[in-house]
């Protein structure tokens, strides 16, 4: 189980008590109960706990909380642990024996749910039951229906996003839109790098030129923090929107410093995508390390024959600057000095000296060098692709792997002549040696609305957002060439699930809590930083310098960054 589907599951039992109090006369305060809960939280959390707050949670009075504490350290369910050197200050943490206690009770919890809604133990279905999931509607979604009275904008409602695989969804289902939402759609669609720019133009005008925004995910941090976003979290409590069918990695990346600013259009995870064919002829198992990578590619790299080993994002500036921290994080290291909490890191609330970049590392050598080893074995050009280019070669059958967001997956498995098309098979990032699991980039864009819109605008636009996010809509996305979905019932759908076959294996993947997003931190400055990596990893592509020259340098020019703009 993992941290996210625990935390789902204590979420629904608060609910439940909660309503439980408010319809039964007879309730009371459960103190021990609110601060196991509150414990446990910051326990996986990686935040720290006092007397004082785990007090404060109880929901007592002070005394009665302090009495009760003490009972659950004499029940051997708490632990103090030294803060300080002289031992007066200290933190709190839960034991094993109420860790594994509670964890036994979160499992009888999620196997009563799911016997209710029919699953069955002795048929496996416990194993792909994720919790919060949406299995009830595991059935057939419906087209969607128009939207009752429209937004009620007499103008276009207007779009900024990204020219991807949902954009081009999007334009292509653009007469279903505007009809269901009853209105005149614009939607304008630029590159990573333009749209950055676009969206850093547009807040400074005195009136927002969109109604919505699109945002890849690490640029939430400096959208948000120079004050350019709405926040959302009252519009999400007035119409009681359901965030638990959206898959957790990509909810949370959507969230800065606990405010909710977007909600997910879609979330993409990159993927190592290989010929099952090829592999199978020559006798090769999936390639799940980095050695096994670089083995596979040498096998199948054959340039007097056409057929190359692998393909990759190398074009100069982001591509292959995100290139970099993606394989970075292979090797078990986050771009930047981020807090370790158990085998994942926090991103949720980043100090000013968690933003140093941590590039020239031992991790970061070891990146430098496999880029360099894999250099030899990819295809012609491909330290000019980027993102659409590296899936083309893949889909004409020139190459036997490529590093690929699994959005694009849509580009050969709906290309009824592509030799990929039904022989592709989909894995998580390698990993480098000594890992023990393996690790996928969430990546993927949020829909946001700007804070300088007009203020009359706004509830189309969040209404507007509310219905483009739903369940019948995404499924009209994968219909018009997405190959992605966000929330959980889409990917339940069984029309859904035999169009492409990544979109069952990225919601399963969420589920064993593989897709990550400190690969690509929210942090203010990512775009800017990432630019710069680029530039110097592309330097070291061409073998103008040296890989650790290149580590030094990047380094030195992301601090410096981050100096000028007084993060530390």
């Amino acid at each position: 189980m993992t941290k996210d589907e625990f935390l789902r599951i204590l979420d629904f039992v608060e609910r439940f008590r909660t309503h439980s109090k408010l319809w039964t006369f007879a309730a009371e305060a459960d103190p021990t109960w609110q601060m196991t809960v509150f414990l446990m939280r910051r326990h996986l959390e990686g935040k720290p706990v006092t007397v004082t707050s785990l007090a404060s949670a109880s929901g007592v009075p002070y005394a009665t909380a302090m009495r009760r504490i003490e009972d659950m350290f004499q029940n051997h369910l708490l632990v103090r642990r030294q803060r300080t050197r002289t031992g007066k200050s200290f933190s709190i943490h839960p034991s094993q024996r109420l860790i594994d206690e509670l964890h036994t009770y979160v499992l009888q919890i999620k196997h009563l749910v799911g016997t209710t809604i029919g699953l069955k133990e002795k048929s496996g279905d416990f194993d792909k039951f994720y919790f919060g999931a949406s299995y009830l509607a595991g059935s057939i979604i419906p087209a969607p229906a128009v939207l009752p009275g429209g937004i009620g904008v007499r103008r276009k409602l207007r779009m900024l996003t990204f020219t991807d695989p949902t954009s081009r969804a999007m334009q292509s289902a653009l007469r279903d839109i505007e009809q269901t939402l009853g209105a005149e759609v614009q939607i304008t669609a630029l590159n990573l790098d333009a749209l950055f720019a676009e969206t850093l133009a547009n807040a400074s005008k005195p009136r927002s030129d969109y109604d919505i925004l699109t945002l890849d995910l690490p640029w939430i941090a400096e959208f948000a923090e120079r004050g350019f976003l709405m926040p959302l979290d009252s519009l999400l409590e007035l119409d009681h929107f359901n965030k638990d069918d959206f898959h957790p990695a990509g909810w949370a990346a959507a969230r800065y410093h606990g405010v909710q600013y977007g909600i997910p259009i879609q979330t993409t995870p990159e993927l190592l995508m290989y010929r099952t064919d090829l592999f199978g002829e020559a006798g090769l198992d999936p390639p799940l390390t980095t050695e096994q990578v670089l083995h596979a590619a040498r096998r199948f790299h054959r340039p007097s024959s056409g057929r190359y080993g692998i393909a990759w994002n190398g074009q100069r500036g982001t591509p292959i600057g995100q290139t970099f921290v993606q394989v970075l994080a292979e090797f078990g290291r986050p771009p930047l000095a981020l807090r370790a909490v158990g085998e994942s890191f926090d991103t949720t609330s980043v100090s000013p000296d968690e933003m140093r970049p941590t590039i020239d590392t031992p991790e970061g050598l070891l990146t430098a060098e496999y880029l360099c080893d894999l250099l030899t074995v990819s295809c012609p050009g491909v330290l000019d692709m980027a993102w659409d280019e590296r899936v083309q070669v893949y889909r004409r059958g020139e190459v036997a792997m490529v590093y690929e967001w699994s959005i694009r997956a849509g580009v050969f498995e709906m290309e009824p002549t592509s030799p990929a098309k039904n022989r592709t098979g989909y894995l998580p990032l390698p990993r480098g040696p000594g890992l023990p699991r393996h690790v996928s980039p969430i990546g993927g864009l949020i829909l946001s609305i700007p804070a300088n819109i007009a203020p009359e605008r706004v509830e189309a636009s969040w209404r507007s957002i509310e219905w483009l996010t739903s369940p019948e809509m995404m499924k009209l996305f994968i219909q018009h060439g997405s190959t992605v979905s966000p929330r959980f019932s889409v990917s339940a759908d069984p029309e859904v699930r035999a169009m492409c076959p990544v979109i069952a294996l990225v919601d399963q993947m969420e589920k064993l809590g593989q897709l990550q997003h400190w690969p690509r931190p929210p942090v203010p400055a990512y775009a800017h930083w990432l630019m710069i990596l680029g530039e110097e990893v592309h330097d070291l592509m061409l073998g103008e310098i040296a890989p650790r020259t290149m580590l030094r340098q990047a380094q030195g020019r992301i601090d410096a960054v981050m100096r000028e703009r007084g993060y530390y």
